[in-house]
């Protein structure tokens, strides 16, 4: 089953970006990321055809992998098209290692998708009117012009020596996108692409593959329409 698309809302739904992802970033594109409700849509939305080219934490919870492993990815292969994906708060965690990636030139395009919350615990703390607690935004006085999410990716970014873009429109996406790849090709550090999404998205997830909750309605489509790749439910050989 797929979820059935509308993204008609601004801010940006999460879906629209790993939408937006696969139309961008080819097949043989290496994505790194680790836990949260971005890794968990980023599973189930991205398109990912070959061995190696998910890598991940295995659950283990440590928030802030994805940057140092995406520098490490990079240091080990100097030639893979490399996607890190983290949420506001795993990006938060080590962010400062942007500049190993700056002062290495270890280039990597860093997609943040910003709702200003540990979205995850808020997800699974629904039925007990807790979502105050796990809430990470405020009034960025230097930052006016992005409201309650709080900190400002982007001069954090540019003044660890990186370059950093910020998407509010999911329309922008391509040429954000774009403008990355050269960015990263021209300075040879770690671009960042900051997606402002809406506040509140729930994730399909369950305790077993049979007893998934899911928060949007669900198209059913013919097999020929589903990405091998998804349809096997494994990644297709090198």
């Amino acid at each position: 089953m797929l979820r059935k698309s509308h993204f008609d809302n601004i801010p940006i739904k999460p879906q629209r970006v790993y939408e937006e992802m696969n139309k961008a970033f080819g097949r043989d594109t290496c994505y790194v990321t680790v836990i949260g409700l971005s890794q968990i849509a980023g599973a189930q939305f991205l398109n990912v055809y070959r061995p190696r080219n998910w890598i991940n934490a295995g659950q283990a919870g440590p928030l802030g992998w994805t940057l140092p492993a995406a520098l490490g990815v990079r240091a080990a292969d100097p030639d893979r098209d490399i996607v890190a994906l983290s949420g506001d708060y795993d990006f938060q965690f080590l962010i400062e290692e942007l500049a190993v990636g700056a002062q290495f030139n270890l280039p990597y395009i860093h997609v943040v998708v910003n709702n200003s919350y540990l979205g995850l615990i808020r997800q699974a703390q629904r039925g007990f009117d807790m979502d105050y607690h796990v809430q990470l935004s405020f009034e960025n006085i230097n930052a006016p012009e992005i409201g309650a999410y709080g900190v400002d990716h982007v001069a954090v970014a540019e003044g660890l020596g990186c370059k950093a873009i910020r998407v509010t429109d999911p329309n922008d996406a391509q040429a954000a996108f774009a403008t990355a790849r050269e960015l990263m090709a021209k300075h040879r550090v770690p671009v960042v692409v900051e997606f402002i999404l809406e506040r509140v998205t729930n994730i399909a997830m369950g305790t077993e593959i049979d007893n998934i909750v899911e928060f949007e309605e669900v198209l059913d489509l013919p097999l020929d329409d589903v990405p091998s790749a998804q349809r096997s439910g494994t990644l297709l050989p090198a």
